[in-house]
């Protein structure tokens, strides 16, 4: 596990650091005290240094822990992508259109829940309005990227 450096997603490096420390048969009654001690390990640099300077015996759970850490550390949060930020992508003139869709495709697999429909209506935008798929999409509606093929190529 790469060390947290308070650089990153915080919450993605808590969710690592569980999921690891789930694979190690700890018992039940030890399992609290195993995650805050466990923790710093896991980090380096200034969050470490901020750990290793909280007084002794001020953390009393991990949830305890991960809140006073959420609360120091939150400026390397991550967002989680949403469907509307597909309307950001648009092709450039001269991007070749097997790239723009592969690199569409890369945003869009980084969505969770994704909404199909505004995929579709964002893919359709990004499109330069004088390209044949852009004209292929408006004559051929459709709700989902898998519904069409177009000269070949195939969508996420």
């Amino acid at each position: 596990m790469k060390p947290y450096d308070g650089t990153t997603d915080l919450e993605e490096h808590i969710a690592q650091y569980k999921e690891m420390m789930e694979i190690i048969p700890i018992p039940v009654h030890l399992k609290e005290a195993c995650l805050c001690k466990g923790f710093n390990s896991t980090l380096k640099g200034s969050t470490l240094k901020w750990l290793l300077n909280d007084p002794p015996y001020s953390i009393i759970s991990f949830a305890h822990l991960f809140n006073i850490f959420n609360n120091r550390f939150s400026c390397g949060r991550t967002f989680d992508r949403i469907t509307s930020d597909l309307y950001q992508l648009v092709e450039d003139s001269k991007e070749s259109l097997r790239n723009f869709i592969r690199r569409f495709g890369e945003e869009a697999l980084n969505i969770y829940n994704i909404d199909m429909a505004t995929t579709v209506e964002t893919f359709k935008m990004g499109l330069m309005e004088d390209s044949s798929l852009y004209e292929y999409l408006v004559i051929n509606s459709c709700r989902r990227m898998d519904e069409f093929r177009y000269r070949g190529l195939r969508f996420i």
